[in-house]
């Protein structure tokens, strides 16, 4: 059995994982907004969230804490997303012609 620690320790990890990966995706989506793939990153944004809801639900034994935890970092990838801005720039292809 793992101690509070160790269970802190994950989470914390899981949690800071989880809001980088958001902010990076939605970076994407955002830069992708008129484009098929807009779909992709959405999409994958959906399965972080549920993956990141998932792993904590089993770390913590609790869907309550779970889901407050989901809350807390999805309101600080909110937040970071509104204070820090988007990353503005343009699909480059790798291969010139």
């Amino acid at each position: 059995m793992k101690s509070n620690a160790v269970k802190g320790l994950e989470l914390a990890v899981e949690s800071v994982n989880y809001v980088v990966i958001q902010y990076a995706l939605s970076n994407m989506a955002m830069l992708f907004r008129s484009n098929v793939l807009f779909v992709l990153f959405f999409a994958s944004e959906i399965w972080m969230m549920n993956r990141y809801w998932q792993r904590a639900r089993e770390v913590t034994g609790s869907r309550a804490v779970s889901a407050v935890l989901l809350m807390a970092c999805f309101a600080l990838h909110v937040a970071l997303v509104y204070f820090s801005g988007r990353v503005v720039g343009n699909a480059v292809p790798f291969i010139r012609g």
